[in-house]
């Protein structure tokens, strides 16, 4: 890292195969990949902007989704700003798993920007989680509230965006 570098260091949680590789991928390379292969353990991807004259180094944790890797995941925690927890909007069941995504992040992390992330917008026709519903889920929690789709890339930047001006704000 140059000594000039603000550093941006994000956590993707979430039930697995709700596209947080996805996300991480198109976020840092553009790019979008059919073909999907579940992370094992923790994968970091790196992507670098400049931002009014800042040089911002953005590293991202892609985390598994099983639970009990809990213990494994935990150890990229330290020095978090933030955590992304991505749910599939066309499976209600990893919308209702959010509670021990955030439970775990407060136990482990503790208090830091959140931003509860429906992915998978593109499939209207398949949804089963209504935006209202889990605007009102997020704005409960705390937490900040969007949604995504890696693959046509709708809203990606704008997340992590976030998480820059945030950090810049401290």
């Amino acid at each position: 890292m140059r000594p000039q570098d603000i550093k941006v260091k994000l956590l993707l949680l979430g039930d697995g195969r709700v596209g947080k590789t996805s996300l991480a991928v198109r976020y840092t390379h553009d790019k979008f990949t059919a073909n999907y292969k579940p992370s094992l353990g923790v994968d970091w991807l790196i992507k670098r902007e400049t931002i009014n004259d800042k040089n911002i180094k953005v590293l991202v944790f892609d985390t598994a989704g099983q639970e009990f890797l809990v213990g494994f995941r935990s150890r990229y925690y330290t020095g978090a700003h933030g955590a992304i927890l991505v749910y599939d909007v066309t499976r209600r069941e990893t919308f209702e798993n959010l509670d021990i995504w955030l439970r775990e992040v407060r136990e482990e992390v503790g208090e830091v920007y959140i931003k509860i992330v429906g992915n998978k917008s593109d499939l209207k026709e398949l949804r089963q989680v209504p935006y209202d519903e889990a605007e009102a889920y997020a704005n409960n929690e705390g937490a900040d509230y969007m949604e995504t789709s890696a693959l046509s890339g709708e809203n990606v930047n704008d997340l992590f965006m976030s998480f820059i001006e945030y950090v810049l704000k401290l």
